[in-house]
């Protein structure tokens, strides 16, 4: 299974934030993840 996942918002609104967060929490728990902007 695969997920798309995408964070949309205007400049400023914490989209990099959260996306990197996510990357860290997914690969702490060992699922395969690729952060791309």
């Amino acid at each position: 299974m695969s997920l798309f996942i995408t964070f949309e918002g205007g400049e400023g609104g914490g989209k990099s934030v959260q996306a990197k967060a996510l990357y860290r929490k997914l690969s702490k728990m060992a699922v395969p993840v690729l952060l791309t902007h």
